[in-house]
């Protein structure tokens, strides 16, 4: 197997330093690397005549069979692996904004012209995820996927937890230790784990959101004091990217989600993530490791590279795009807190609005004394659009000092 790499970042270079220095199969061969900075020092830098600033040279060179492509976003990357099946090659990429947008006229065209695309490290690092779901659980159908499938946003969230730091200080530490980009937002946004997550259902369901469409909610709001709560109250804070069918309708969303102190999930910590799966035929799994990282995502594309040259089966479904059942459908049960004055009859507006609303109150809780004071609920189980529409009415009371949270409740 002749080898053409496009893209040498982070990532690019444990690919390199896999297949010229520490590799077992001398018959995956690196020939070519396209980058537009092909003179900065990185840290494994091979023979300067592997290099080349042209991708069209990997694109075109027809003793190329294989392309691994590892330069992110949607343009040019599209083009270069749409020109590579034309070209009769091979696809390897880890690219999940490109997959979760691209997803039917990729494997359209891979059809086409005979070829195969794998993409094991989009999701999960060097986690061997999706390679079980569409190998080893072919036989089962898959009920629901829990993921906590961003590293940055789990590495901030338990720093949050174990040293009570705020969350720009948090976030200032994932930055130092290159966890986090100058810009945080795709991972602490969601945005990041939105596209993993429709790759993950359409893998596990054949059928599919797009990324617009899927209900995203970060972390940026969630404070020490909130993650102290949960801990009083049993829970742990994860930001959660869930799956699931309802029948023929999709649910499917990520957001702030409060587990129990005794889920697997809730132990997952730092850079790890972890996907529970449940099919019917095997029960729930669990699938945990380094969701990100130079080593643990150039093992995922070497384990593409391997499968590809062994003829190893890779089922995807034909996925249908669905649209999701809308957020405010959801039931969930509750966390929520209001930040109000301390003045008597506050704490029974509150209550009256979400009476109003059919919104049952399981706890209450007020911290402390204050000029201002902090509430606490956890409601029984209501639907989204319920909540939304009292914390709605509640937050234009005079009374109430900030836009009021809310975090889902999941047992998994």
């Amino acid at each position: 197997m002749k080898i053409g790499l496009i893209g040498y970042g982070t990532i690019g270079c444990g690919v390199a330093e896999l297949l010229l220095e520490k590799r077992r199969h001398s018959d995956l061969q690196l020939v070519k690397i396209a980058d537009i900075d092909v003179e900065r020092q990185r840290d494994f830098m091979p023979e300067k005549n592997l290099f080349t600033r042209n991708a069209t040279e990997i694109l075109n060179d027809p003793e190329i069979d294989t392309v691994i492509e590892l330069m992110g976003g949607i343009e040019p990357a599209r083009s270069y692996i749409l020109s590579a099946f034309a070209n009769g090659k091979d696809v390897v990429t880890a690219n999940k904004a490109l997959l979760s947008s691209c997803w039917k006229e990729i494997m359209e065209k891979a059809n086409l012209h005979k070829r195969r695309i794998r993409f094991e490290a989009s999701v999960g690092g060097g986690i061997p995820l999706l390679s079980a779901i569409s190998s080893g659980l072919s036989a089962n159908k898959i009920e629901a996927v829990y993921g906590i499938i961003n590293g940055t946003t789990n590495y901030i969230l338990t720093r949050m937890e174990k040293t009570r730091e705020s969350f720009p200080n948090a976030l200032a530490e994932a930055q130092k230790k290159g966890y986090a980009e100058a810009d945080p937002s795709f991972d602490i946004d969601g945005i990041d784990s939105s596209h993993k997550l429709a790759i993950l259902s359409s893998l596990c369901f054949g059928k599919t959101s797009v990324v617009s469409s899927i209900y995203t909610e970060g972390i940026r709001r969630i404070t020490h004091f909130d993650i102290s709560c949960a801990a009083e109250l049993g829970y742990s804070i994860k930001l959660l990217g869930i799956s699931r069918m309802d029948k023929d309708r999709m649910i499917i969303r990520v957001h702030p989600t409060m587990l129990k102190k005794e889920s697997l999930l809730s132990s997952v910590s730092d850079v790890y993530n972890a996907v529970y799966i449940k099919p019917d035929l095997t029960g729930p799994l669990l699938f945990f490791g380094r969701g990100a990282g130079r080593y643990p995502t150039a093992s995922a594309v070497y384990a593409d590279l391997l499968a590809l040259k062994n003829n190893e089966e890779f089922y995807i479904p034909q996925v249908e795009v669905v649209e999701p059942v809308d957020i405010s459908e959801v039931i969930s049960k509750y966390y929520i807190r209001v930040q109000a004055e301390d003045k008597p009859g506050v704490l029974a507006m509150i209550t009256g609005v979400l009476a109003e609303h059919n919104v049952s109150i399981a706890s209450c809780i007020q911290k402390e004394r204050g000029k201002t004071v902090p509430i606490i609920m956890i409601t029984h189980e209501a639907k989204e659009g319920a909540i939304a529409s009292s914390l709605s009415k509640i937050d234009k009371n005079p009374f109430i000092k900030e836009e009021s949270l809310k975090i889902r409740i999941e047992e998994v």
